[in-house]
């Protein structure tokens, strides 16, 4: 039976050991191990996984885990040699901590079109400057390719995760289907989607495109290649990671998923996590009770 995973980015710079305990308590003992947390060697990490998987823990691996010592944006898009050689070492080290987590997926923002910093709040601050879209494009494509193999050799899923753009401006590579596509259509079959509909909600406002369209076409074109779902409630505009709010449009959207998933015998062990940072204990029981109630 299916279950929601809880995103460890709930428990903002705490330590991991007290954030997946935490988490594991809200969901049942499934944990997303996202950003951010302090830093721990990867020695300490490997103790701390095989630790609490003895203990019956489910683990999911996602993006900026495991942080870095020093932080920055991981932007496989990148123009900055520093910046391609930091990503390839996380996302390296990634695969080596799905071992000791026996997570199945891992799932990597699939690029930016111009530098950035992360603010205090978690939210990215872009360049003025502005990557050539083709070229990033390009980066992003050679960057998969290189690395995809060694998670198919390990049977790891690695995945990209749809974006969004901001309200100045699209700054982000993979915001709609069009932009899926032109991605998807230049890597391998093994290579795997996490689609976020929080993401999806930012887009297709700013973008002006139809939420359920989009995922018509997207479920008929790649259903069989998603891994992984990000569940959390926004305002259309920002990143806001909230929880869901009463009769929110992602039930429907679950509904509609798991529909396609019984026609077409999708994903039985598709991970859906909800990744509500910005929220109550309260709210986060609930938002699980309904996605559970929906997917199980």
């Amino acid at each position: 039976m299916a279950e929601t995973y809880l995103s460890s980015s709930l428990c903002r710079n705490k330590k991991l050991e007290d954030s997946i305990v935490i988490c594991s308590e809200l969901a049942s003992k499934n944990v997303e191990l996202s950003a951010p947390h302090p830093f721990r060697t990867m020695n300490e990490l490997r103790n701390i996984l095989r630790k609490f998987r003895d203990d019956g823990i489910n683990f999911s691996l996602h993006n900026y885990f495991p942080a870095p010592k020093d932080s920055f944006v991981l932007n496989i898009a990148s123009s900055e040699k520093d910046t391609q050689e930091k990503c390839n070492t996380l996302i390296n080290q990634a695969l080596e901590l799905c071992s000791y987590s026996e997570s199945k997926v891992y799932a990597v923002h699939a690029g930016y079109l111009s530098k950035a910093k992360a603010n205090s709040d978690g939210m990215f601050e872009f360049d003025d400057e502005q990557y050539s879209y083709k070229d990033a494009l390009n980066r992003a494509i050679n960057f998969v390719n290189n690395i995809s193999a060694k998670f198919e050799k390990n049977k790891v899923h690695f995945m990209l995760e749809n974006l969004f753009p901001s309200q100045a401006r699209n700054s982000s590579l993979f915001c709609n289907i069009d932009q899926i596509d032109e991605l998807m259509n230049e890597l391998p079959k093994e290579v795997g989607l996490l689609l976020d509909l929080g993401h999806l909600n930012i887009s297709s406002n700013l973008m002006n495109f139809d939420r359920f369209k989009f995922l018509d076409r997207y479920l008929e074109k790649y259903g069989e290649r998603v891994y992984e779902i990000h569940i959390s409630e926004n305002n259309g505009l920002k990143d806001q990671h909230r929880a869901l709010e009463k009769d929110s449009w992602q039930l429907k959207a679950l509904k509609n998923i798991r529909e396609t998933n019984i026609k077409s015998n999708y994903m039985k062990d598709r991970v859906y996590c909800l990744e509500s940072r910005n929220a109550n204990i309260k709210d986060i029981k609930t938002s699980i009770s309904e996605i559970n109630n929906i997917i199980s």
